[in-house]
């Protein structure tokens, strides 16, 4: 029943911060699904990349969540990318990072049958 519970938790998630994503982004906005390779979730264009830096929605994922609980990918030439496979950095740091470079990000779900952490963030630019 737990696990039920925190997998019901986790999908609201990405659903919750797009929702916000289009209040502040307008009508046009342009968040896509993704849903491919086992994930399952929205990708954010550059404009709804940096209204999420704004409103600090890295940190209110992270309220819900613990860190051990996501796998990152960070975008080429990432500052935060220290060579080491690990990422020292929070989720708020990295779109305000994406943002800062005209780039998006996306958030993930993960299916426990082919990942080892239950979602996945990822910078692109």
């Amino acid at each position: 029943m737990r696990l039920r519970k925190t997998l019901t938790a986790a999908a609201i998630i990405p659903a919750g911060i797009a929702a916000i994503a289009l209040s502040g982004a307008g009508a046009a906005s342009a968040i896509a699904p993704v849903a491919e390779g086992g994930h399952y979730g929205v990708q954010f264009n550059a404009g709804e990349t940096a209204f999420l830096g704004q409103i600090n929605a890295g940190d209110a994922i992270e309220s819900v969540t613990s860190r051990n609980q996501f796998g990152v990918q960070l975008a080429p030439g990432s500052r935060y990318d220290n060579g080491t496979g690990k990422v020292y950095a929070n989720l708020d740091w990295l779109v305000d990072e994406a943002a800062s470079r005209g780039g998006e990000v996306s958030l993930s779900i993960n299916d426990p049958a082919l990942w080892r952490n239950q979602f996945s963030f990822a910078q692109h630019w």
